[in-house]
């Protein structure tokens, strides 16, 4: 089995930590922002990432709490978050630590919406809610460009061998096959045939993001 990894790399400072969990929200299909300003009845709060899933018949609101300190979180902390989380009505709150909890911030979360994660279970905890959206996301693109190359009869042998990646997305994020894969990089001009090694999702997701804004309007001539 692979390791539920979204990201390539931990984050390396506090604004890096809100920037991946923001974007692994935003790349589910939430509509995320960080530094959200938030009324409560004990006034204005700065939630670091609030996230909504908008797609359902009852929207779905998640607040994460990132903590990058060289220590772990306390009671305290997870105390005032349950407030927050509550008055706001959340449907769940997120901390997600650098080096974990002491075990009163723990005991504090049981019986709550409250869930305490490091960067890895968070990550392992939403991998197939991501993994899904990211799919659609490159379907979306594949579908954007592809359609008018493989109609093409000179051309569709030739595309059909650049973009194959595209062609790989169901085995990978559906299907969960295992990386690396070797395929036609299909950043190059249509004649390229340039292997590149693809090593993660995440790296899978980066290429064909790449791809698609060179080649949305694709030149062939």
């Amino acid at each position: 089995m692979q390791n539920k990894k979204i990201f390539d790399h931990e984050p390396n400072t506090w604004q890096q930590l809100e920037e991946m969990v923001d974007s692994a929200f935003r790349e589910m299909g939430y509509e995320s922002c960080r530094n959200q300003s938030v009324e409560t009845i004990r006034g204005k709060v700065v939630i670091d990432v609030f996230a909504t899933d908008t797609r359902t018949s009852i929207p779905t609101t998640v607040v994460c709490e990132c903590k990058y300190w060289n220590k772990p979180v306390n009671q305290q902390v997870i105390y005032a978050f349950r407030s927050i989380c509550s008055d706001i009505g959340a449907h769940y709150g997120l901390v997600i630590s650098k080096v974990g909890f002491q075990s009163g911030a723990m005991e504090t979360r049981q019986s709550t919406n409250i869930h305490l994660l490091n960067f890895d279970q968070f990550q392992e905890k939403i991998f197939d809610k991501w993994r899904k959206g990211v799919s659609m996301e490159i379907i979306r693109m594949r579908d954007g460009f592809l359609p008018e190359l493989y109609r093409s009869t000179e051309l569709h042998d030739k595309a059909f061998k650049k973009y194959y990646l595209f062609e790989k997305v169901s085995d990978h994020f559906i299907f969960d096959f295992e990386f690396p894969i070797t395929v036609v990089d299909p950043r190059g001009d249509i004649e390229c045939t340039k292997k590149i090694t693809i090593s993660s999702h995440r790296h899978f997701f980066e290429i064909a993001k790449e791809t698609y804004k060179a080649d949305s309007t694709p030149k062939c001539n």
